[in-house]
């Protein structure tokens, strides 16, 4: 089995380490012993010894494949592997017994029976059934090993695949979101601009004739930008050709005070991010005929990007129900999509005095610069 890292030939490869380690042990004991070395007859020995193992080596795989020694109960595969171990041992004894009886009787000329005589003992059998359990069980640890090592690669590389899948599902999972938030500000916006144009077809069909061709280039460049970040100089564009539509409506009863750190005119900002928390300030805070101020700012305050928009209208004190539009809890939705805990949105009275006109929102997001 390929999978396996344990293949029948790097079995009967490790037979033959094996087997080398042995027959350097028989050299090592003669010389010890003071006997003369028969390399030769020790190799010959040897070699059909371990010829015989690597014959039976399929059946040693199948034993080990069968019955993993993780298997439950363990005591199971214990004992299954030690009867297993012992049966080929024996095995292997007899037909290594057979062999080496067959070669003295053809060879020699001495009978079958003083052929089996002379090659069978019980030092060759007990010696014979030790060296195979023990070799049986180097295989059995061998395999176990690198089935271990398998499981280990397999289960990190599968935890990989599966967080970048996850990732990969999440972000795609977000990104849908910000469109759909996103695109529930065009009809929003579409709405309420044509509501205002409609006031002038009647009244004055020039200045309505300017504002229709300004809603056209901001419709256009909302539906060309695809990015949900963009510079803050790109999204105060768009903001300066939504106040001209504006002003067109309101003339100088409404005043825009922008204050803008030019430091910060790179950073990334959520598309679309102003145009309707102005939208909300200029809705809530027009009072009749009287001339209504709002006031922009931005600003870097250590790694965080400040945005406040603040109007002079009926405000958000005491006795006033605090609502939240469209806008604004979109607004709050898309940055927690985007910038999750970091991000906040508050909405208070204006100057941060419950008893001043007009409301406050400030927006929190992390300073990043848009690069390229």
């Amino acid at each position: 089995m390929q999978s396996d890292n344990m293949r029948t030939s790097r079995v009967v490869a490790l037979a033959l380490i094996v087997g080398t380690f042995f027959v350097a042990q028989e050299i090592l004991t003669d010389l010890a012993a003071g006997r003369r070395v028969s390399v030769a007859n020790d190799i010959v020995v040897v070699l059909l010894f371990w010829a015989v193992w690597a014959f039976l080596t399929p059946l040693v795989l199948i034993a080990v494949r069968r019955w993993p020694v993780d298997a439950k109960p363990v005591i199971l595969p214990l004992l299954v592997h030690t009867g297993v171990a012992t049966m080929l041992a024996t095995v292997h004894y007899v037909i290594t017994l057979l062999l080496r009886s067959t070669a003295l009787y053809l060879s020699s000329g001495v009978s079958a029976r003083q052929a089996l005589q002379q090659n069978a003992s019980r030092n060759a059998f007990v010696w014979g059934l030790f060296t195979g359990v023990f070799f049986y069980s180097i295989v059995v640890m061998v395999y176990t090993a690198l089935r271990f090592r398998n499981l280990y690669v397999i289960e990190r590389v599968s935890a990989a695949e599966l967080a970048s899948r996850s990732a990969a599902l999440e972000a795609e999972l977000t990104r849908s979101k910000l469109d759909t938030l996103r695109s529930q500000l065009r009809p929003h916006f579409l709405f309420n601009t044509l509501n205002a144009i409609s006031v002038f077809v009647t009244e004055d069909a020039g200045k309505a004739q300017q504002m229709i061709l300004r809603l056209s280039n901001l419709l256009r460049r909302s539906l060309d930008e695809e990015a949900h970040e963009v510079p803050l100089e790109q999204e105060l564009g768009f903001v300066y050709d939504y106040l001209d539509i504006q002003r067109g409506r309101f003339g100088d009863q409404l005043k825009v005070k922008l204050a803008v750190d030019p430091a910060v005119l790179n950073a990334r900002v959520p598309v679309f991010l102003l145009q309707p928390l102005l939208e909300n300030a200029i809705e809530h805070g027009k009072r009749d005929d009287k001339t209504t101020t709002i006031s922009l700012c931005a600003s870097r305050e250590r790694d965080m990007l400040n945005v406040t928009l603040e109007d002079d209208g009926i405000g958000v004190g005491d006795g006033v129900p605090v609502y939240e539009g469209i806008g604004l809890r979109n607004t709050r939705a898309r940055l927690h999509h985007l910038y999750g805990p970091r991000a906040t949105v508050q909405l208070s009275p204006a100057h941060g005095r419950a008893d001043s006109r007009g409301a406050r929102v400030e927006i929190r997001i992390p300073f990043r610069k848009l690069v390229g």
